[in-house]
Formats: structure tokens, sequence, C-alpha cells
């Protein structure tokens, strides 16, 4: 049984299309998933940065170190227009101490993205 040239070509191509198929698909998972790991990066940062600044507030005696809310690009916002909110909790501490949870929580999310301890010596 002869084979064409024509037909070996062909299958030749489209062993070439599948394997390039299967690299191409390998590349988008790979930017996909550093796209993700960007996101979280820069989220992970801006819920550090901001929930430090809070801190340093309280510690300095700032009364109005409470909430601060920030649209998705952490843009200062409204509470109205929240994605991410950044708390300060107070808890009960013994005398001449003040100490607090800072805490980054996105709209959605049960669980903070970043929690930090602060206290403040008042005596």
């Amino acid at each position: 049984m002869k084979i064409s040239r024509s037909a070996v070509f062909l299958f030749e191509l489209m062993v070439v299309i599948l394997i390039f198929a299967m690299a191409s698909a390998a590349c988008v998972q790979i930017f996909a998933g550093a796209f993700n790991m960007s996101k979280d990066s820069k989220e992970l940062t801006m819920s550090s940065l901001n929930a430090q600044t809070v801190a340093e507030r309280f510690k300095a005696g700032s009364e109005d170190a409470g909430t601060i809310y920030f649209d998705k690009d952490w843009n200062a916002a409204g509470e109205a227009n929240a994605y991410y909110t950044v708390a300060l909790e107070e808890k009960e501490s013994p005398p001449y101490m003040r100490e607090a949870f800072v805490r980054v929580y996105e709209k959605s999310a049960a669980e903070p993205i970043f929690s930090l301890n602060v206290k403040r010596y008042t005596g």
C-alpha cells in the first residue's frame, strides 16, 4: 500500500498543530497563575500598609483611627462604595495600656486579609 506525500504532510501538520496547541495551553495557564499571584500580592501589600497606618495613628493617640474604607483600587471611599475595610477593634487591656487589633477585610470575606495587634502605653 502506497501512501501519498500529501497525506504524510497533512499528518505531520496535524501533529505540529497539536503540539503547538498543548504548548499554548500551558503558557496560558502559567500567565493566568502569575496574574493571580500578582493580584494577591498587591492585595496583601496594600492591606499591610493601610493596617500599619491605622496602627500608627492608634499608637500616636489619635481618636479618629477607627475604620477606613477603600474601593477596589485602594482609593479612599465612603462606606457605601467600600470594597476593602480597615477596622480598629479595641479589646480590654490592663491598666495604663490600650490594646487593639487592626484587621483588613474584603467586602464579602468573613476572614481578614491581614491582621495586626497593636498596644499603647497610656500611663
